[in-house]
């Protein structure tokens, strides 16, 4: 005979059982504490099919996939995690309540309806504003000051359902995405568990968003990161700071491409492209003002510092990019 044993807390409530659906790594911090916390049961991880990755193009797993095999939580990768198959396995689990952050495909409602407390979507801004596929880097692209976290009830629109709690980050001068990006995966940690439970619980009620406010951010592409240098400085160093890690911001020398992996943005004024030296500091011009960089990297070679890069080529100065 077979006995099932159920968890009950001081309230009166039984341990959450959740389906986890995520991908990026901002996800990893968040997933690994809903596994270690007794008031959860994470039966399943579902996440996108292992990709081509590197220069050898090689099958990657997704970051969420590698945490679940080190928690030694079930994987599941479909193509179509609307398919009918999909819906099956999830509906054979029966999970309380499925938690989504940055997966990368939008549940239809028949996934939607399952769950007995409803599919809850950690984004990483404060909505409206900035739904889509990169909020932490339109933050960065807008020189934002403060962003944050949302937890929302999904329905079928993306990012469109309604709100139960906002947490505000303040975004530090120093910041990129990937800073920023470990920021936001630490405060939904952090936070999100406790809210979890009270929205299982009842105890909260989602506020609608004003849809008329909202605003949108596309999915990020490789051509995303080339430099225009007839763009101002500010926004060229915004760019520096939302696509570093990936696809990074380069331009093309001698036929080749440099990455300028970092530095800053300056009011001194020099042609656009053009590479001057002035007082012991490499400038490169914009439209308005220039970009002082700190940190560079030639195609097929490893990074360098500005100075010594132009020490094995010298005849960097006074050259154009673009």
């Amino acid at each position: 005979m077979r006995y099932h044993v159920i968890a009950f807390y001081t309230d009166g409530m039984k341990k959450i059982s959740l389906i986890f659906i995520g991908t990026a790594g901002i996800g990893i911090p968040l997933l690994g504490k809903l596994a270690r916390d007794d008031r959860f049961d994470v039966k399943l991880v579902i996440t996108q099919a292992d990709r081509p990755a590197g220069r050898r193009m090689q099958l990657t797993p997704s970051p969420i996939k590698v945490e679940s095999l080190m928690l030694g939580i079930e994987s599941y990768q479909p193509d179509n995690i609307n398919s009918e198959e999909s819906a099956a396995k999830i509906r054979e689990i029966r999970p309380d309540m499925i938690v989504l952050y940055a997966y990368g495909q939008i549940l239809s409602k028949k996934l939607l309806d399952i769950p007995k407390y409803g599919c809850i979507n950690a984004h990483a801004s404060l909505l409206p504003k900035y739904r889509g596929a990169s909020p932490v880097q339109q933050a960065l692209l807008e020189s934002d000051d403060v962003t944050g976290l949302s937890v929302m009830k999904m329905v079928k629109e993306m990012d469109a359902g309604p709100v139960y709690k906002q947490f505000d980050l303040d975004i530090k001068k120093e910041d990129d995405v990937l800073s920023l990006t470990d920021r936001l995966a630490n405060l939904t940690a952090y936070e999100m568990p406790d809210l979890l439970y009270t929205i299982a619980s009842g105890d909260i009620e989602p506020e609608p968003q004003a849809d008329a406010q909202a605003t949108y951010c596309e999915k990020i592409r490789k051509s995303d990161g080339e430099i225009d240098w007839n763009e101002d400085a500010k926004t060229i160093h915004a760019k520096m700071r939302a696509y570093a890690g990936w696809p990074g911001t380069f331009t093309f020398w001698n036929g080749k491409r440099l990455k300028i992996l970092s530095g800053q943005a300056d009011a001194y004024e020099v042609e656009p492209g053009k590479v001057i030296e002035k007082d012991h500091l490499i400038f490169i011009g914009t439209k308005k003002g220039s970009i002082v960089p700190d940190e560079v990297q030639m195609e097929g070679k490893t990074p360098q510092k500005m100075y010594a890069f132009v020490k094995g080529y010298p005849h960097f100065i006074n050259s154009k990019l673009g």
